[in-house]
C-alpha cells in the first residue's frame, strides 16, 4: 500500500494538504461486490418510496451480528434529549477522549450498528468513546441532531475532560455533524475540541456536482436514484433553512485541526474535496486522505480489509500527533 502526498495551491495561496493511498486489495473488491449485490438493492427499494413508514429503528439491530473488539465494555449515559453510550477499551490513556457521531443518512443507526467500528477505534486509540444516539429524521430535524451532539460535548466537558483532549469523529452523516457540532458549540461559547476526524463527510446538498463526478458511477452502495430520493427526503423534512445548515457556508476560521478520509470511488468524494478546499481557505490545519477503490465508510471493515485497518492507524496517528501539538502549545 503506497501513499503519495500532494499539496494543491488555491487562488488565495492557501494549500490543500492531500495524501492519496492505493487500494484495490482482493478483500476490498470482494466486499464491494457483496454490498453491490445485497445492500445496494435494498437501498434502491427505499428510494422508490421514501415516504413510507420504514422500520428505521430495526436497521440498528443488525449491528448486533457484528463482533466487537475483545475487552471493550459499554455503559449508557443520558443526555437532555437522547441517550449515549460510552465504549471503554481494556487499556485507557488519560490524555484523549472521543465523541463519535454515527452515520446512516440521518435516518438509521444508533446503539448497535456502529458498535464494531467504535470498539475498534476505542482499542486503537486507547480512549473512551462517547457515541451519541442523536435524534434523527423523519421525526426530528438535522438541527436537533446537532443539538444532541453539542449536549454530548457539554457532558464530556462537565466530566472534567479538557477540550484540547477531545476529538470529534464521525462518518457520512455523522461526519457532517462533527463539523456542525464544533461550529454550533463555538456559537454557544464553548471551546473548540482538540481534533476533528471525518470519514466521507456530507457537506453540500448540491446534487449536480456529485452526480456529474465519475465517482457517482463507481459507488458500490449509492445510486443516482438514491441520491435524488434522499435529497427530496431531507428537503421536505428540513424545509426551513436553519434546519439544514451546511459547513461550507459557515465561517470555518479557527476550526480544530481536521482529518478527512474518503474513497475516490464513492458518491461523496466531491464533498470531501470541497470541504478540504474550504478548510484550506480558512487556514485550518487539515489533511485530506483519498483512499482509492474503497466502499463508503470502508473503515468499518477494518477486521477484513487491509486498507481499512491502515485507515484506522492513520486516524490514531493523526489524533496522537494533534493532541501532542496541543499539549506543547499549552505549555509554551
Amino acid at each position: 500500500m503506497v501513499a503519495t502526498s500532494e499539496v494543491r495551491t488555491l487562488s488565495n495561496e492557501r494549500r490543500v494538504n492531500r495524501v492519496e493511498f492505493t487500494g484495490g486489495s482482493i478483500q476490498s473488491r470482494v466486499l464491494a461486490a457483496t454490498l453491490r449485490n445485497t445492500v445496494r438493492p435494498a437501498i434502491n427499494i427505499w428510494a422508490l418510496a421514501p415516504h413510507l413508514p420504514w422500520p428505521y429503528q430495526a436497521v440498528d439491530h443488525l449491528g448486533r451480528l457484528l463482533r466487537l473488539t475483545r475487552g471493550t465494555t459499554h455503559r449508557s449515559v443520558s443526555l437532555p434529549n437522547c441517550s449515549a453510550e460510552i465504549t471503554r477499551p481494556e487499556n485507557v490513556l488519560s490524555d484523549r477522549h472521543v465523541i463519535y457521531m454515527h452515520g446512516g443518512a440521518f435516518i438509521v443507526g444508533g446503539r448497535y450498528l456502529h458498535r464494531q467500528l467504535i470498539s475498534k477505534l476505542a482499542a486503537s486509540l486507547h480512549s473512551e468513546v462517547l457515541a451519541v444516539d442523536y435524534r434523527m429524521l423523519p421525526k426530528h430535524t438535522i438541527t436537533d441532531g446537532v443539538e444532541d451532539c453539542v449536549d454530548a460535548y457539554r457532558y464530556a466537558l462537565a466530566q472534567g475532560v479538557p477540550p484540547e483532549k477531545i476529538a470529534f469523529m464521525g462518518d457520512s452523516a455523522g461526519a457532517y455533524l462533527v463539523f456542525m457540532t464544533a461550529l454550533v458549540a463555538r456559537e454557544q461559547g464553548l471551546p473548540m475540541p482538540g481534533a476533528i476526524v471525518s470519514m466521507a463527510p456530507v457537506v453540500d446538498l448540491d446534487l449536480f456536482v456529485k452526480l456529474d463526478a465519475p465517482s457517482a458511477r463507481t459507488d458500490a452502495l449509492f445510486t443516482q436514484r438514491f441520491a435524488l430520493a434522499f435529497h427530496g427526503f431531507v428537503m421536505r423534512r428540513c424545509a426551513e433553512p436553519e434546519t439544514r445548515r451546511l459547513p461550507i457556508d459557515e465561517d470555518l476560521t479557527g476550526l480544530s485541526p481536521s482529518l478527512i478520509q474518503v474513497s475516490s470511488t464513492e458518491l461523496l468524494y466531491p464533498d470531501a474535496e470541497l470541504m478540504a478546499n474550504e478548510l484550506a481557505k480558512a487556514g485550518v490545519p487539515h489533511q485530506l486522505q483519498v483512499w482509492h477503490n474503497q466502499i463508503h465508510v470502508f473503515q468499518a471493515a477494518a477486521s477484513i480489509v487491509p486498507e481499512a485497518a491502515r485507515a484506522l492507524v492513520e486516524v490514531t496517528q493523526f489524533v496522537e500527533a494533534t493532541f501532542a501539538a496541543n499539549a506543547r502549545q499549552q505549555t509554551a
